[in-house]
């Protein structure tokens, strides 16, 4: 599959005409400088409205579901204020992994969707939410399946919205790299 024509790029920030390029996005061990990163995928993008960080909110998906786990429900709402996702033109992006792609340079925003809660983005675009206890995240982040045997056995936010929610493939044998 080649490059589509646009990506999507959230944050919590609702009036940005242009991206650009940032070192503090970068994920550990990344070398390439500052830069915009965005997906090609809208529901991965709503994961990034709300700032967080690995050691207590994460994300992915497995089977080709789409998850995202909090363990510090009240610092979630604390911080979670809304934002949008922006639609930027691809030219300039190279691809990072399976839906990340990142440019080195000043990207203008075509449009743009807001959300007035980032967790609320997420449940309406079928990422399957899960607020954890802090010992049931550091389980899920430990384990070798990626927290699929245990996330199939919790409620998650969607369920209490009245959605369906997908098992995980627990036989898919890895997470998907994102």
């Amino acid at each position: 599959m080649g490059k589509p024509k646009y990506l999507y790029h959230a944050s919590a920030a609702g009036n940005i005409e242009q991206l650009k390029p940032r070192s503090i996005t970068m994920p550990q061990g990344f070398c390439e400088g500052p830069v915009v990163f965005a997906t090609d995928c809208f529901a991965f993008a709503t994961q990034f409205i709300v700032s967080s960080d690995d050691s207590w909110a994460n994300g992915g998906a497995i089977g080709g579901v789409y998850f995202f786990v909090i363990s510090d429900k009240a610092r979630f709402s604390r911080v979670d204020k809304g934002g949008c996702v922006y639609l930027v033109p691809s030219v300039s992006f190279n691809k990072y992994n399976k839906r990340e792609w990142y440019s080195k340079k000043t990207v203008k925003v075509v449009s743009k969707v807001c959300f007035d809660s980032g967790l609320g983005a997420m449940i309406i675009n079928d990422v399957q939410v899960y607020f954890v206890a802090k010992s049931v995240y550091k389980k899920i982040q430990a384990s070798s399946d990626h927290g699929a045997k245990i996330l199939n056995g919790l409620p998650c936010e969607n369920e209490k919205w009245g959605l369906r929610v997908e098992k995980f493939d627990i036989y898919r044998g890895s997470k998907e790299k994102i």
